[in-house]
């Protein structure tokens, strides 16, 4: 059957429909707010609506924008390296985090701990088995005194992981003690992992964080 021919006017409307459906799906598809948290005292609350999270970090770090392409993340990396010569370090790192799931940086200003938040999909169907993955790995690159016991994370049960790894610094390897938490959330794992600061920084950091 022949479509009957559309008038000039009702072509108009449709026209004019169209557009006001286009307008109302871009409006609808912009990120929801990110989550809220609480602060300590000396902390400051960082979130990322795009990636729906919130945590609080010691006032005086500094966020990395994390990005995962390599030519977006070196051009922000490099002013913050002109800004302060110490991060040149974390930079590196921070560089293949952003291509390997990582949503969420933040370091010292000597450049020498740091928070960090991951999120994938992973293979694994329980977070136990996310967690002897990892583990395994982590002894392969020579972690010791690793400990695992339960923990919770944006307020859903996770599994905590402490250990000491040797890290690849500018002066050196250096022994560092790391603390990461373990979230099957759904269908999205996340790791957050506070490197060389102390136990109740890394506690405060892990206490605050909120997710979408």
């Amino acid at each position: 059957m022949t479509n009957p021919p559309r008038s000039p006017a009702r072509g108009g409307r449709a026209s004019a429909v169209s557009i006001l459906l286009a307008l109302a799906l871009t409006a609808c598809s912009s990120d929801p707010a990110a989550p809220t948290t609480t602060a300590p005292q000396g902390f400051s609350v960082m979130s990322n609506a795009k990636a729906g999270l919130a945590l609080a970090v010691p006032s005086d770090w500094t966020a990395i924008p994390l990005n995962n392409s390599p030519a977006v993340f070196d051009r922000d990396a490099n002013r913050l390296r002109l800004a302060n010569p110490k991060l040149a370090s974390i930079l590196n790192q921070a560089r293949v985090l952003g291509q390997s799931g990582g949503i969420f940086m933040a370091v010292t200003p000597d450049g020498t701990g740091n928070a960090n938040l991951t999120a994938d999909k992973p293979k694994e169907k329980k977070v136990e088995e996310i967690v002897n993955n990892s583990v395994a790995g982590l002894k392969d690159l020579g972690a010791t005194n690793v400990v695992q016991e339960p923990s919770t994370l944006a307020g859903k049960p996770a599994i905590k992981v402490t250990f000491r790894l040797p890290v690849e610094t500018d002066t050196g390897t250096v022994p560092t003690d790391e603390v990461q938490h373990y979230l099957l959330d759904g269908k999205k794992a996340y790791i957050l992992t506070v490197a060389a600061t102390p136990a109740d920084v890394s506690t405060a950091i892990a206490a605050s964080l909120r997710l979408r």
